[in-house]
């Protein structure tokens, strides 16, 4: 199960402002290399982790230029990254692509 996703894949996921902060997380979680954090997460909430890799996670976003979140869209967008390490690109591109709250 693969969760590589290519930069033109992205473009699946028709609401802009979600797949910028999509493609944006998905960037930062790679900068840090939390996937396998991100398969075994297993916590309540992200926002309320005492986890270290999340504030490199956050961190990374800014540094990537997303400096938008509110908490529930920082929510959203790990719980959409943490879909794609335990369920896969295929699922996380059919799920997010017809999904958003934005």
């Amino acid at each position: 199960m693969s969760y590589i996703v290519q930069e033109e894949e992205f473009n699946t996921i028709t609401i802009q402002h979600t797949r910028e902060m999509l493609k944006n997380a998905y960037d930062a979680v790679n900068y840090v290399e939390a996937w396998d954090w991100l398969k075994t997460f297993n916590e309540e909430s992200f926002m309320l982790s005492q986890n270290p890799l999340i504030w490199k996670i956050t961190e990374a976003m800014e540094k990537l230029g997303y400096t938008g979140h509110s908490g529930y869209s920082f929510g959203y967008t790990m719980r959409a990254m943490e879909f794609l390490a335990k369920h896969g690109k295929d699922n996380f591109l059919i799920h997010y692509a017809k999904s958003s709250p934005y």
